[in-house]
């Protein structure tokens, strides 16, 4: 794949995450970014499925979630017609709105699991937030002339990695908690992508996903933003890396086999496998803070929702079950 469609296929993710990319929500099929024609379809787990109780998402505040299912997620979903910040527990009950400001997207948990960090758009405006889980205290911490996204809490919890995007260039920057100020770790070369980027459990490197190369690649570097290293080389994206609780591994989404799937790789880039096998999508991987499931967010029934799969056995789960778009699955820290 190219890299004017590896651009495209980013821009299309961001469309996705700010709710720019239409009302109706057509799902993309195993041609789109192909050089030939569509893959075979390929064997996968069926998922159980879930349906959530259909109730009206508030920001009042209520009872913690109760974790049932092994967990609680925080989620983006345009279902009230913009994108908004969710919580559920981790079997897809009680899913909450949290946000009461929409056009909120990119959730990541505090390392203690009691605030959210997110991203607002406005024109010519973005916002880097933080707020509990019912909602209240929000805070705005950083707020510029570009777009902000893809925040990731820093494991000692006093500082966040992001993203500063135009329509020229995408960079990552890291800023402190508490004092507000931000240092860029990759140049805004125009045309450029570096995106996705998420701490290793120590806090001593950052991975990210980046275009350098001529097509997105995956990228680890020191926290400082030096020592940067090369852990994937192909000529098809690959995106969306996460690192697991041990460190041990990435996982990452791909379409290295003509469909965008989900794959893990030791930190070194070796031992290379795939991990979701299917015809539809899948991207977005979040490690669960055991390490033995993947949340992910796919479109094999028809548009996007968020799943769960056992790494064991391959098992899947079916959180979410709506008409619109549920994306950017992370899990809260035990």
């Amino acid at each position: 794949m190219s890299a004017s469609s590896g651009r495209l296929v980013t821009v299309l993710c961001m469309a996705l995450a700010c709710g720019c990319a239409g009302p109706a929500r057509a799902v993309p099929t195993a041609t789109t970014g192909a050089a030939g024609a569509a893959p075979t379809a390929l064997p996968s787990a069926t998922p159980s499925r879930i349906p959530p109780p259909r109730v009206t998402p508030t920001s009042t505040p209520r009872a913690p979630l109760s974790g049932s299912g092994g967990g609680v997620l925080a989620f983006t979903s345009d279902r009230t017609g913009r994108p908004g910040i969710f919580i559920m527990n981790a079997d897809g009950s009680d899913q909450r709105l949290v946000t009461a400001r929409l056009d909120s997207s990119f959730p990541d948990f505090s390392p203690d699991g009691k605030r959210i960090a997110f991203t607002t758009t406005a024109p010519l405006m973005g916002t880097l937030s933080t707020t509990a889980l019912d909602g209240s205290e929000p805070v705005a911490i950083l707020s510029r002339n570009r777009a902000i996204s893809a925040p990731d809490w820093a494991p000692d919890g006093k500082g966040l990695v992001f993203i500063f995007h135009t329509h020229q260039y995408f960079s990552i920057s890291v800023m402190g908690i508490f004092d507000g100020d931000y240092t860029p770790l990759t140049k805004a070369v125009t045309e450029q992508i570096n995106a996705s980027p998420h701490w290793s459990p120590d806090g001593s490197r950052i991975v990210f996903s980046s275009d350098r190369d001529g097509d997105p690649e995956i990228y680890v570097m020191d926290a400082s933003g030096g020592n940067v290293r090369q852990l994937t080389d192909n000529d098809t994206p690959d995106y969306f890396p996460s690192w697991s609780p041990d460190g041990s591994q990435i996982a990452f989404a791909s379409f290295r086999d003509s469909n965008w799937d989900i794959y893990a790789t030791d930190i070194n880039g070796k031992n290379v496998r795939r991990l979701t096998d299917d015809s539809s999508w899948d991207w977005e991987p979040a490690w669960s803070p055991e390490g033995t499931r993947l949340a992910f967010s796919s479109n094999r029934d028809g548009d996007w929702e968020i799943f769960v799969m056992r790494l064991d056995d391959s098992a899947l789960t079916q959180l979410t079950d709506n008409v619109t778009a549920d994306t950017q699955p992370v899990w809260r820290p035990r």
